[in-house]
């Protein structure tokens, strides 16, 4: 693809550096396997060992890169990591013993259990607050603090900050500005062109799209971090396998289509219950009322496709879980399937006893492709047989 041509969001997705086979004339890239490579002579393969690239795993990091906005995407190509854990890690990896994190209160319930458990017993201090409160996140940033973790909107309570604003903050001191974008992906929001200095996903989520593949990945700005994290990728060794990366590279093709359906049908359903007598409050950007909304104009291409809420108390929770039957209570998101949890019980249960433990009555719903006539009949339905 011609890199002087400003080509579209889903024509990036489609074809930034895809190569077509000599031999076949495969129109789709294959999945290649193989874990070593043939040398011309000693030492000089485009290829070398699969712990270190693979052509499968560097198409998909290559196309992650451009679409992050990354114009030398073919150099400083994205890293393909084995999970969402695994891409956290890496980063992670980047705070030595003395320094200090700054990390968001509402965060998904690993990156606080992983922050506080792990990297604390590294003579690493963690320290969480609301990143809206401004003058907290400034006391408790200073020349040690190498890493600021953020995710907007955030998992669960669908909080949204300034990313301009907290990077003009943030980097008032030496300090790495990090994204969590797995709920947004590059369709609807690109932190780097808010000031955001490292982007990270999980994989799993949207861009694989199916809730059948593992994975993360890491983007960043800077060429020498680049060279840092890629060093700290292949020798850690926690890369994407083969059979995943054509996976997540194959969902990216229809990620614009996906995330456009995913947002339309989320804001219907959080409209339906925004006006339901049943739910006590609703927490979806894209919701005029949302004390966010704001910034979720202004950053946001779409409002994504997750939302949260609190049912009434005369609302019983075992009944409303029994009486859902296109809802399947789950952990995970982003797959083209509707699902909802109870985030304190299930995906931040590791995080109860934590500074960022997730509200004990917040459910979350990671909205599908569904009818959403049928998705809202369905819970309309499970609300009125679930009344106390």
């Amino acid at each position: 693809m011609g890199k002087s041509k400003k080509y579209g969001m889903n024509t990036k997705a489609l074809h930034a550096n895809k190569r077509f086979e000599p031999i076949s004339g495969d129109v789709m890239p294959p999945l290649h396997l193989s874990t070593t490579y043939i040398n011309d002579v000693p030492g000089e393969s485009e290829y070398f060992y699969g712990r270190v690239n693979n052509p499968t795993r560097e198409l998909f990091e290559r196309t992650l890169a451009s679409l992050e906005g990354i114009e030398n995407y073919e150099e400083q190509h994205a890293f393909a990591m084995a999970s969402g854990m695994s891409a956290i890690s890496l980063i992670a990896e980047l705070a030595k013993p003395g320094d200090n994190v700054v990390i968001t209160k509402d965060v998904y319930g690993g990156t606080t259990n992983y922050f506080s458990k792990i990297i604390r017993e590294r003579s690493v201090e963690v320290n969480f607050c609301d990143f809206a409160d401004t003058e907290k996140l400034d006391s408790l940033l200073n020349e040690k603090t190498k890493l600021a973790w953020i995710e907007s909107p955030s998992n669960p309570s669908m909080n949204l900050y300034d990313l301009q604003k907290i990077s003009e903050i943030v980097h008032g001191y030496p300090t790495l500005l990090v994204a969590d974008s797995t709920f947004s992906t590059p369709f609807i929001t690109r932190p780097f062109e808010h000031g955001v200095d490292i982007i990270m996903h999980s994989t799993t989520k949207y861009i694989g799209g199916h809730s059948d593949t593992l994975g993360g990945a890491v983007v960043c700005k800077d060429p020498e971090l680049h060279e840092t994290l890629m060093l700290y990728q292949r020798q850690g060794g926690a890369i994407m396998s083969p059979f995943d990366s054509y996976l997540v590279q194959r969902g990216l093709y229809s990620l614009g289509p996906r995330i456009k359906l995913h947002s339309e049908n989320a804001h219907k359903l959080a409209e339906y219950l925004e006006n339901s007598e049943h739910i006590r409050e609703v927490r979806y950007p894209g919701l005029k009322g949302f004390e966010n909304h704001e910034i979720a104009v202004k950053q946001m291409n779409y409002f994504g496709g997750m939302l949260s809420f609190y049912l009434e108390e005369n609302i019983s929770q075992e009944k409303f879980w029994k009486s859902l039957e296109l809802y399947k209570l789950a952990v995970s998101l982003g797959g083209v399937e509707t699902l909802i949890e109870l985030p304190y019980l299930m995906t931040h249960d590791n995080a109860q006893e934590t500074e960022a433990s997730a509200p004990i009555d917040l459910i979350r719903v990671s909205t599908g492709l569904e009818n959403i006539e049928d998705l809202i009949e369905d819970m309309d339905t499970a609300l009125n047989a679930a009344k106390k």
